[in-house]
């Protein structure tokens, strides 16, 4: 970025920090905000402006003399890549710095680890931004969702069921991807994606094609001793119950993925479709499977006593049938006088690759006020 750095970069981190939270604020508040003086806070402004991160976007009412500017982040001043990996296709989002999803794509890719599959995404994410016309010049970063655990301080994905890997190095993909990139689980990156700052403490359970969860307190993910925390598809609900495909019986996994209401060979959304059309053969399905889903939420709110957002391929389409939901939690919980923490995702599609574009920003925030 062009301009001097006279300026105190944690200070200025702050700044732009509370302009992504606040969307516009005048040189005043944002002084009276942070507590700066306004000297302190018109220099990092000014040089914030002269970097291309800030721009002035317009002024507010005024009943006389001069109108005061208000500063925002400047959202056209660069973007990172979100890409989503997942056994049957991938995902591509491209966001700018505000973090908002300019263009998405999803196609058809079976995983295969080879490098003909890595050249193959490399090729696939090469023409998406082409035919989005996005720039690769601007591109700062990017983020790649995995379904499984990932170390990044050891370099590798430790291990995937889903994809049948174990001790893969990272490299592969920093290697075909021409960008800077970090790599994260999916469910991790799901649950970034719906971060706010409104939203900071929550435990997100994706109910995707395999069920995952994460844990963020404070806007950071807590990740455990060896990058494990959240994987509450494996967490035992019923015990000696339905075989889960980790090869234990009665994980939470084998109640409360989409599996459990697809068994006829359906698309998640036609089941949804059956539901609507008052098949009783759905109903029972999405009964049984609510009241698992309801023990299951109870219990990690008894372990977090924090809300829990509904995400992935079933949360996409939890928020008709929430209230049905919280009625069935009742049984289950009675340490409460009401069940309000329970809250349906705002990020309903391409929420891994987003998550992932999303946690690709914050790296490069962090190398920019370093």
């Amino acid at each position: 970025m062009p301009g001097t750095h006279t300026g105190n970069k944690q200070t200025q981190a702050r700044i732009f920090h509370l302009l992504l939270a606040e969307q516009s604020l005048t040189r005043q508040e944002i002084a009276e905000t942070l507590h700066l003086s306004m000297p302190t806070a018109l220099q990092n402004i000014t040089e914030l402006l002269q970097r291309g991160l800030l721009e002035e976007c317009g002024v507010i009412q005024s009943t006389g003399g001069r109108k005061a500017k208000k500063i925002c982040v400047r959202a056209q001043a660069g973007k990172t890549i979100g890409i989503d990996i997942a056994l049957h296709h991938i995902e591509l989002v491209v966001t700018n710095l505000k973090g908002t999803v300019l263009c998405q794509k999803q196609l058809s890719m079976v995983f295969r680890d080879e490098p003909s599959w890595y050249q193959q995404l490399r090729e696939q994410l090469m023409q998406f931004l082409a035919e989005n016309q996005q720039d690769s010049a601007q591109i700062l970063g990017g983020g790649i969702s995995f379904p499984g655990i990932v170390d990044e301080a050891a370099g590798q994905i430790s291990r995937s069921h889903v994809l049948s890997l174990q001790n893969v190095s990272l490299d592969w993909f920093k290697k075909y991807i021409p960008f800077p990139v970090v790599v994260a689980n999916d469910a991790n990156c799901a649950a970034f994606a719906e971060q706010s700052p409104t939203r900071c403490d929550y435990v997100y359970l994706s109910l995707n094609e395999s069920v995952g969860g994460a844990i963020v307190k404070n806007g950071q993910l807590y990740l455990g001793d060896t990058c494990q925390a959240g994987e509450i598809g494996h967490m035992l609900l019923i015990p000696g119950g339905k075989q889960c495909y980790c090869g234990k019986y009665g994980c939470a996994d084998a109640y409360v993925s989409p599996n459990a209401l697809t068994t006829w060979g359906q698309t998640v959304g036609d089941f949804f479709v059956e539901l609507q059309s008052g098949s009783q053969r759905a109903q029972t399905a999405w009964n049984e499977y609510l009241d698992h889903l309801a023990v299951l939420i109870t219990n990690l709110h008894m372990l977090f006593n924090a809300h829990i957002i509904l995400g992935g391929a079933v949360g996409g389409y939890m928020e008709p049938y929430l209230p049905q939901l919280l009625k069935i939690a009742e049984n289950y919980d009675h340490f409460v006088r009401e069940i309000d923490y329970i809250d349906v995702c705002r990020v309903k599609t391409c929420a891994c690759a987003a998550g992932a574009a999303k946690l690709a920003l914050q790296k490069y925030y962090m190398r920019l006020f370093a």
